[in-house]
């Protein structure tokens, strides 16, 4: 069988075109190395020098081999380094995440998390919708996705990450923001909503039958900050999860409607088997601070 140390001496005798010199570039001595060379070009059966007065120089086919011998060397030396990083933990990962994932904290408090424990930390972010993320972790194309539901598609694997109270947000000049809160109040009251998924929207909708009225949609918007800015406006009342809070700047009050069964719940979702890197993302964001 044919030794790529063997291949390595002739290399060097047919750069340097001088076995003293090739010698000293490989750190051994000239006399073994010439028998090296000897011994190759026994296996080989092939004349790869022409050897007078003290000088060597390749021979056609010593030429033809001094190729094919560098790409063999190449393709030896590609497959090491595959071999040594395959042993190297891989710390890239791609990650997707709603809103709420930011203003709970959850997504930061994970990703401090884990560049502490992987300092070498590659990482992508994409702010996408829960459907859209979905779609890519099945795809292969992220890694983790925090949603607002869990997923029921084969290949994947959810894991409840938060789950938190919904609060009534009004204006604290409204009837609402003092007194007890009655289904029939909120029954005749303007609602403003978050324009979300199906699911998420069906389940608004039940919690509030369930809970003994039906809500009057007055506007939709795209994103919690919006609809406090019109509930601070006086246009209406709306249902936020306990992690979005107004601001200073705001004149709204967020009550606690204990009898609406409703929660707001982020998910992790991740492949069937996901990568060690993934697997601690999940389980870091997991804890609670």
């Amino acid at each position: 069988m044919l030794e790529l140390r063997l291949l390595r001496y002739f290399v060097a005798v047919a750069e340097t075109e001088h076995v003293g010199r090739a010698a000293q570039r490989l750190h051994i001595s000239q006399s073994p190395l010439s028998r090296q060379i000897r011994q190759l070009e026994d296996d080989l059966g092939v004349q790869l020098f022409e050897r007078a007065n003290r000088q060597i120089k390749l021979t056609p086919a010593g030429r033809r081999v001094l190729a094919s011998a560098r790409d063999l060397l190449g393709r030896a030396e590609a497959f090491e380094r595959g071999a040594r990083s395959a042993t190297v933990e891989d710390t890239r990962i791609s990650v997707g995440f709603v809103t709420t994932a930011l203003a709970t904290g959850v997504l930061p408090q994970g990703l401090r998390a884990l560049r502490k424990r992987h300092p070498d930390l590659q990482l992508e972010l994409r702010h996408q919708g829960t459907e859209t993320q979905l779609a890519a972790v099945h795809a292969g194309q992220l890694d983790v996705a925090f949603v607002h539901r869990s997923a029921s598609v084969r290949g994947l694997l959810p894991t409840r990450v938060l789950e938190q109270p919904y609060r009534l947000a009004v204006a604290k000049g409204s009837r609402l923001a003092r007194g007890p809160l009655t289904p029939d109040a909120l029954g005749v009251a303007p609602w403003i909503a978050i324009r979300a998924g199906d699911a998420i929207r069906d389940r608004w909708i039940v919690a509030c039958v369930s809970a003994g009225f039906v809500p009057k949609v007055a506007v939709e918007v795209a994103d919690f900050a919006s609809a406090i800015a019109l509930v601070d406006a006086g246009a209406g009342v709306a249902l936020l999860p306990a992690s979005q809070r107004p601001g200073p700047q705001h004149e709204v009050v967020c009550r606690e409607v204990p009898w609406l069964q409703m929660r707001s719940e982020l998910w992790a979702v991740t492949r069937a088997i996901p990568s060690p890197i993934a697997a601690d993302l999940v389980a870091l964001a997991g804890r609670q601070p």
